[in-house]
């Protein structure tokens, strides 16, 4: 009877301390528990975006979502990788990691291609434009043989650095094997002033059979620019099958002198001077100057070469030539320093077989102060009105215009007022000689005796003339 009784005690004994230590895990729990739930303890967000934190919060206890902080300084949203972020409500933290992914696979173009038999040819040659938030990489989707002439559709894969991927075809024709190499058309000796801008490929045209853009390379290893005398400079050109044609060239350095000056002298000159030719009214406008035995300057074209014979006649007369531009075409001269300096190279060729000699007087298209160039390259004049005095020329805007420029056949008058309002001692007059332009040369006799009865003389341009410069605008 006692044992029984004995038991009976003993569990309710136990009974207790189990309820008491129920009791005690229950209240640890609703005091200790966490008083923030969130939905998600490794949670994510894409690359490039921004992390919400209060989005991953369930609930909080004894309060609301305004009362959490989180403390997210240490994330770069830019970089792939887990960063920790800390939570902070009633004095307590709550740290997880964030992880930065990225479940976008990579978006790109793809271009056909054209290339030689046994060419070595890489998939990301096929692929431009790609767009992802890590780096990329481009394959192929198999090996593919590219030694036999004919046509083969590839697949490429391009793959960021979570491995998405996107797949495109695209086509490649592939020519028979090119054992060719280049050729080059045109290229003439440079000339430079010591210490002047050299652009090496300026002035020489070349091509391939089959490669439309073949690499070429300067090596200007023996070039010295800071001493006179002549140099050879040597040139590899490579189309994409590996064939080279080597020449050299030859580069002249000349002492540096100075065409003409900036400043005006206490002579009083007028310098008349034509843009534009030859054309036909040249003729008439030599004829004039003859009668008042008046000297000008020709800045010549290549756009009226049936009318050259006229270039030779004023130079012989003893009349200034100058180089205008053989081409005239603003968005060819102007697309880049190289295209301005073939144009002024290939309409000196033509003047020094006419007359034996390149003139090294120029007028820039529009002159030096134009603006449209800045619609075909940047910054063009600032870089041209320097590297053509580098290279031995001058070139000459004016402080007096005649306007015929504002219309074919400007009003006789107009021009004669325009052109008379000169009053400074050296004075470059701007004047056009092209077919349109008969009223110029009905104005031209006034403009003439009105400054001879002001005291002015007639010149053609000469080193040591006055050039007058406007500011670069571009």
């Amino acid at each position: 009877m006692n044992k029984l009784k004995l038991n009976n005690q003993s569990k309710k004994i136990v009974a207790i301390l189990f309820l008491a230590l129920l009791v005690v895990i229950l209240t640890s729990y609703f005091i200790f528990r966490p008083k923030i739930v969130f939905l998600n303890k490794q949670p994510t967000v894409e690359i490039n975006s921004t992390y919400d934190p209060i989005t991953n919060i369930k609930l909080v206890r004894g309060g609301t979502v305004d009362d959490v902080t989180c403390n997210l300084e240490e994330v770069d949203y830019t970089k792939l990788g887990s960063y920790p972020i800390v939570y902070s409500y009633n004095n307590k933290t709550y740290p997880l990691n964030l992880t930065v992914v990225d479940t976008t696979p990579p978006t790109f173009d793809v271009k056909d291609l054209e290339i030689d038999a046994g060419m070595d040819v890489e998939a990301n040659q096929f692929v431009e434009n790609i767009s992802d938030a890590t780096t990329t990489i481009s394959s192929f989707k198999e090996k593919y043989n590219f030694s036999k002439e004919g046509e083969l559709t590839v697949t490429i894969i391009v793959e960021d650095e979570s491995k998405n991927k996107t797949e495109k075809k695209a086509k490649i024709k592939i020519l028979p094997k090119d054992q060719t190499p280049p050729t080059v058309e045109e290229f003439q000796d440079i000339t430079i002033l010591k210490d002047g801008n050299l652009d090496p490929n300026s002035g020489i045209s070349f091509s391939d059979n089959q490669d439309p853009n073949p690499t070429i390379e300067c090596n200007l290893d023996q070039l010295d620019l800071s001493k006179v005398g002549d140099y050879q400079i040597n040139y590899t050109i490579k189309d994409r099958s590996g064939n080279e044609k080597k020449f050299n060239r030859t580069v002249h350095v000349k002492p540096r002198v100075n065409i003409g000056s900036g400043e005006q002298s206490s002579k009083k000159v007028v310098y008349l001077t034509f843009d534009d030719g030859p054309s036909e009214n040249t003729g008439k406008i030599l004829e004039i100057l003859d009668h008042y035995d008046a000297k000008a300057t020709f800045f010549v074209t290549g756009n009226g070469q049936s009318h050259n014979h006229f270039i030779k006649e004023a130079h012989d007369k003893g009349h200034t030539i100058g180089l205008h531009t053989y081409t005239h075409r603003y968005n060819e001269l102007y697309a880049s320093t190289e295209a301005y300096f073939n144009d002024l190279t290939k309409i000196g060729d033509m003047v020094k077989g006419i007359i034996g000699e390149s003139p090294k007087y120029i007028r820039f298209p529009g002159g030096s102060s134009n603006t449209v160039s800045k619609k075909y390259s940047p910054g063009i004049m600032t870089t041209l009105s320097k590297e053509v005095i580098d290279r031995g020329y001058q070139y000459y805007d004016w402080n007096v215009t005649s306007a015929d420029a504002n219309g074919n056949t400007v009003p006789t008058d107009q021009i004669v007022q325009s052109a008379i309002k000169g009053k400074s001692n050296n004075l470059i007059i701007l004047f056009h000689d092209s077919k349109p332009k008969t009223t110029t040369v009905e104005a031209l006799p006034q403009i003439i005796e009105h400054y001879k009865n002001a005291g002015y003389v007639f010149e053609g341009i000469n080193d040591g003339s006055y050039y007058c410069h406007h500011g670069i605008n571009n």
